[in-house]
C-alpha cells in the first residue's frame, strides 16, 4: 500500500515538474495576459499548479479532503491543471505554429477536464462512502469529445481497471498491455515525420515526459471507480452530511 502510494505520488510529482517549465516560458509567450486566450491559459495553468501544490502539503500534513464537496472541488482543481498542462504539450508539439482559442482551450479541454475531475472526485466521494458508482466508471469517456483523445483515455480506463485489482491476472495482464498503445503511437508518429531530433531536444524531453505523465495521473484518476470501498476509519466516515451520502 505504501509502495503504491509512493509510486502514485512520484507521477503525479513527475506531472507538476514537467508542466513547469510551460510556465516558466510564459514571459516569452505571451505572458499571463487575461484578454487572450494564450495569457489566460498561461494564468490558469500557474493558479492550478499552486493549488495542486498546496493540497499536497495539506494531505502531508495530515489533513486531507474528506467531505464529499472537498473531494468534488478537488477533483475540479486536479482536473483543470491535468488540462491546462496537457494543452502545454499540444503547445509545445506545433511550436511557433501552436494557437491557442478561447473555444478549443477553455471550452474543451480546461472544462471538460474540470468536469471529469470532479466527476471522478464524487467517485471517491462514493467509494469511501462504501456507495461506488458504476456509471462513473465511463465518465473519463467525457474526453471523447475529441474522438482523438480515446488514443489516451482507453488505455488509461484499462490501465486503471487492472490498476485497481479487478479482473483475472490474465485480464489484468491485458490491461497493463493496451497501456503500451499510446508509447506505441508516440512512437510511430514521430517517425512517420521524421522528428526524432526535434524529441532529443530540450524541450522534446519535456514535452514527451510531461504526455505520458499525464497520461500516467489520467490512468491513476480512471482507478478510482473501479477501487474497492476502504475499511471502516476516518476517511470513511463524516459527522455531518456530505455530497449525496451521510457519513
Amino acid at each position: 500500500m505504501v509502495r503504491s502510494r509512493v509510486l502514485a505520488g512520484g507521477v503525479c510529482a513527475l506531472a507538476w515538474a514537467a508542466a513547469l517549465p510551460v510556465v516558466l516560458a510564459a514571459p516569452t509567450d505571451g505572458g499571463f495576459a487575461l484578454d487572450t486566450p494564450r495569457g489566460a491559459w498561461h494564468a490558469v495553468l500557474l493558479g492550478a499548479l499552486v493549488a495542486v501544490l498546496g493540497l499536497g502539503v495539506l494531505a502531508l500534513a495530515g489533513a486531507p479532503p474528506r467531505t464529499g464537496a472537498q473531494l468534488v472541488a478537488v477533483g475540479v482543481v486536479a482536473g483543470i491543471a491535468w488540462g491546462a498542462a496537457l494543452r502545454g504539450f499540444m503547445a509545445g508539439v506545433a511550436g511557433p505554429a501552436s494557437v491557442v482559442s478561447w473555444l478549443g482551450t477553455f471550452g474543451f479541454i480546461l472544462l471538460t477536464s474540470a468536469v471529469v475531475g470532479g466527476l471522478l472526485g464524487y467517485a471517491e466521494h462514493r467509494r469511501r462512502a462504501g456507495r461506488p458508482g458504476r456509471r462513473l466508471r465511463y465518465v473519463p469517456l467525457i474526453f471523447a469529445l475529441d474522438p482523438s483523445a480515446l488514443l489516451l483515455v482507453l488505455p488509461a480506463m484499462a490501465g486503471g481497471w487492472a490498476l485497481a485489482g479487478r479482473g483475472t491476472p490474465r485480464g489484468r495482464r491485458w490491461a497493463w498491455a493496451a497501456t503500451a498503445v499510446p508509447v506505441v503511437a508516440f512512437v510511430v508518429i514521430v517517425a512517420l515525420l521524421d522528428a526524432g531530433r526535434n524529441v532529443l531536444t530540450p524541450a522534446g524531453v519535456d514535452a514527451a515526459v510531461l504526455l505520458f505523465a499525464c497520461f500516467g495521473v489520467l490512468t491513476l484518476a480512471c482507478s478510482i471507480p473501479f477501487r474497492a470501498a476502504p475499511p471502516p476509519g476516518p476517511d470513511t466516515a463524516e459527522s455531518r452530511f456530505t455530497v449525496g451520502v451521510r457519513g
